[in-house]
């Protein structure tokens, strides 16, 4: 049977067994050994399945950067069984027992795998002392790509001494991840502030809602809640009527948002209180906090999208239209990447695999095709539907920068300087830039240039012409756009790129130096400049620009201390500057690069304060130019209704 590339991943366990409190195994495989202290895996007693074993793995987790997996395996004359085994767990003070585990499988497809959660009291190693406690096929055990929290009644071991097993049944099946398992005894009483929701940033004056997740991590029934937040020097409470049952979870949104008319920088934490009108028995888990900036402006949102390709991959052609159909609907406020994967089991590399960008991106996604949205949502399929279901998603984010780019060349060495203007104060910044290198047009005529084409035929439908190419794709017919062939600063970043403290209207400027390669065309290459929040290694800011447009960029002549005011907008914004006698153009346009306010000026010379409607226009983001016919300034404004 012929499946997709399965990634290598590798495991990394950590135990940590606790006699007090109520959790008395807690299992998230982030130690340094597989298995781990005390634990075993092994196969089932028929010797099938001696190949794939539980590994560690570290592409696909639900938190942290690993988790366990064993995948597939093809064999004959019976059912692998692969099991991986805890230490001995001791609930002998123990009540009301409960396993918790994260679960997901690779394929949609179904094709026969079997798992199976199996307890024994009497040892670690003699199967058949196991018994089954919860069972799952290929439809209940959890996501496709994505992990499903799973939950098991233990209370039928209170007080015994007992290992849990995890078997993986299957003949050329799926894969099995397992993540963050959990054995406990639960309080009787238990509201957990599971997450909290509120913006990152925002305008001044702006009401920003704040929801909270709570989980009933107890026993009994939760019927009321108090729910309250404070920013270090207010503190509002409300309280909930709700009917939270053991093991759910309720969204509360709070009617006190989060609104500030000055520029702040703020820990907004969340608190339960008053859990069924008394004391929660586990106060632990009540409290997180979330960082809150207010910002004079908006920087100029853009919406990086990262394609996981490769020309061994048949259903990536996929991948191919959709990023081009993203691009070109949206050229203003899309930057498309292409990162492409060499596949070791195809008979050709891919000539295109920047191996540490494939390796970044992998960490996101859990096969071929698929896609990254600015490093928040991870393994979207890149078909056009779901990549614009994404971008509807991300482009109304409010943003604390902006970036810009301008370079410098001599022979084939191209200095490129990344620029981020700050619009918030931040006392403990913790962002580095980073530059990804683009081209367009790169094609070759070695086997690995073919694309492999499930498409071909037409059988699985149109896709943006392939239907109408063989499989493959001969490399002489086949181009590629928007390859990602280049990174300055790393896949993270540049280390020390930016400070720990910034104030409003800071600007910042680090310089990167890249060699163009001399089979490389710098007309059809782009300099893709990001900001990346390292605390969760997503992007925070991304900016596009050809080289010829970076290697354009000029101190402009004519144009001093340019100021652009109010910003918001709502009826006219003013543009001053110090002109020095020259012609002037000033030009507006959307986010979509249509022109909507052009103006001439003739003669200007000394201060100008020049005013332009725009109450015409509708709310939004727009970009304004103006150009001395010695250079141009660019900067963004926001229109308000």
């Amino acid at each position: 049977m012929i499946k997709k590339i399965t990634l290598l991943l590798t495991l990394c366990f950590a135990c940590t067994q606790i006699t007090t409190g109520q959790t008395i195994l807690n299992e998230g495989f982030e130690g340094a050994t597989f298995p781990p202290a005390g634990w075993t895996s092994y196969i089932g007693t028929n010797g099938l399945g001696t190949v794939q074993n539980w590994i560690q793995e570290s592409q696909v987790q639900n938190t942290g950067n690993f988790s366990a997996r064993n995948s597939y395996e093809d064999v004959t004359g019976g059912i692998a069984e692969d099991w991986l085994v805890t230490s001995q767990i001791d609930l002998t003070s123990s009540s009301n027992t409960q396993l918790s585990f994260y679960s997901s499988q690779r394929f949609t497809t179904n094709y026969g795998s079997n798992y199976e959660v199996r307890v024994s009291t009497a040892s670690q190693t003699t199967q058949t002392d196991f018994t089954s406690v919860a069972s799952y096929n290929e439809s209940t055990v959890g996501g496709t790509g994505s992990f499903e929290l799973r939950t098991v009644d233990l209370s039928a071991y209170d007080g015994m001494m007992i290992y849990i097993a995890f078997v993986h049944l299957n003949d050329d099946g799926d894969e099995w991840w397992i993540d963050d398992i959990e054995v406990r005894s639960p309080f009787n009483l238990d509201a957990e502030l599971e997450a909290t929701s509120l913006n990152r940033y925002s305008l001044t004056s702006v009401d920003n809602p704040l929801s909270v997740d709570v989980k009933n991590d107890g026993l009994t029934t939760i019927t009321s809640i108090d729910i309250a937040w404070n920013d270090g020097t207010n503190s509002y409470s409300e309280n909930f009527n709700v009917n939270i049952a053991p093991g759910q979870t309720q969204t509360l949104n709070h009617s006190t948002q989060v609104n500030y008319s000055t520029i702040e920088e703020k820990s907004i934490v969340a608190t339960i209180e008053n859990v069924n009108g008394g004391a929660d028995d586990h106060a632990a888990n009540n409290s997180l906090s979330a960082l809150f900036n207010t910002i004079t402006q908006s920087g100029t949102k853009t919406v990086l999208i990262e394609e996981a390709t490769g020309t061994w991959c048949p259903w990536c052609p996929r991948g191919a239209v959709g990023l081009e159909y993203m691009a070109t609907t949206y050229p203003n406020t899309v930057i498309p990447v292409a990162v492409h994967n060499t596949n070791p089991n195809a008979a050709s590399a891919d000539p295109m695999t920047l191996p540490e960008y494939d390796s970044g991106i992998g960490q996101y996604i859990s096969g071929y095709p698929s896609s990254v949205i600015d490093r928040k949502i991870g393994d979207v399929d890149p078909g056009q539907s779901t990549l614009q279901g994404a971008y509807n998603q991300q482009i109304n984010e409010i943003v604390p920068v902006d970036l810009t780019t301008s370079a410098s060349i001599a022979g084939n060495d191209l200095t490129i300087s990344a620029n981020a203007n700050f619009y918030t104060n931040l006392s403990n910044a913790n962002f580095r830039l980073g530059v990804i290198i683009t081209e367009d047009g790169l094609s070759g005529t070695t086997p690995g240039w073919a694309q492999a084409n499930n498409y071909a035929g037409g059988g699985n439908g149109p896709m943006g012409g392939y239907e109408n190419l063989p499989n493959p794709v001969p490399a002489s017919q086949m181009v590629y756009d928007h390859v990602g062939i280049a990174l300055l600063g790393g896949f993270n970043g540049q280390v020390g790129s930016v400070p720990t403290t910034i104030s409003v209207n800071n600007s910042i400027s680090y310089d990167f130096n890249y060699t163009i390669p001399a089979t490389s065309n710098q007309d059809n290459m782009h300099i893709v400049v990001v900001l990346i929040d390292q605390t969760d290694g997503s992007i925070a800011s991304a900016s596009q620009s050809s080289v010829t447009q970076a290697l354009s960029t000029n101190e402009f002549a004519g144009i001093d201390s340019i100021r652009i005011y109010p910003n918001p907008a709502q009826d006219f914004i003013n543009v001053a500057f110090d002109a020095s006698n020259g012609d002037y153009e000033i030009t507006v346009n959307d986010m979509l690069g249509r022109t909507v306010i052009q103006k001439s000026y003739e003669g200007l010379f000394g201060n100008q304060n020049l005013e332009l409607p725009v109450s015409q226009l509708n709310a939004g983001h727009y970009i304004m130019n103006i150009n001395d016919n010695n250079g141009s300034y660019s900067t963004k404004f926001i229109v308000n209704k």
